[in-house]
């Protein structure tokens, strides 16, 4: 199965507001976000890489990466359709995302999400060039903990 990552496009914020309503009615169902006006912001943001997770031509799944001063990053949203988890997509998904951007990352996890917990606590240990894994302190109050870790670049298979 071919895996890539495209970048979102100002004139797809409908169809990621339609995903960004999925996903915060999954992970936090009583957070009070517009989702269309939070794809506005992220598609407009000079410190965001906002991308749609694909499997061939089919799109599966988004991430969006803030671009945090010093050549961090934080993995500030990550979805994959339910349809196509526990298929090995979501980390397929987070080896490309990771693999583009190597360096210190940082990322919360919902507390509304359990499956989230599990999911990160496997994918990053088993992710190649994952370093410094770290658990920590949520950065928010809808958050259950926090990841922080670094990236070695030039991963060759």
């Amino acid at each position: 199965m071919s895996f890539r990552l495209t970048l979102i496009l100002p004139r797809e914020r409908a169809r990621l507001a339609a995903a960004l309503t999925r996903y915060y009615s999954e992970i936090a169902p009583d957070l009070r976000i517009d989702p269309s006006e939070r794809a506005g912001q992220m598609l407009h943001r000079k410190d965001v890489t906002a991308f749609w997770i694909r499997q061939e031509e089919d799109r599966i799944g988004f991430a969006i990466v803030l671009n945090l001063p010093d050549d961090r990053r934080e993995l500030s949203e990550f979805a994959i359709d339910p349809a196509y988890r526990r298929q090995g997509h979501g980390h397929a998904a987070a080896s490309l995302i990771f693999a583009e951007f190597p360096g210190y990352w940082r990322m919360g996890i919902s507390a509304g999400s359990p499956n989230a917990a599990a999911f990160w606590g496997t994918c990053l240990s088993a992710i190649k060039g994952v370093e410094q894994l770290r658990d920590g302190a949520p950065f928010t109050e809808h958050q259950v903990k926090s990841y922080s870790f670094y990236i070695v670049g030039d991963q060759n298979d």
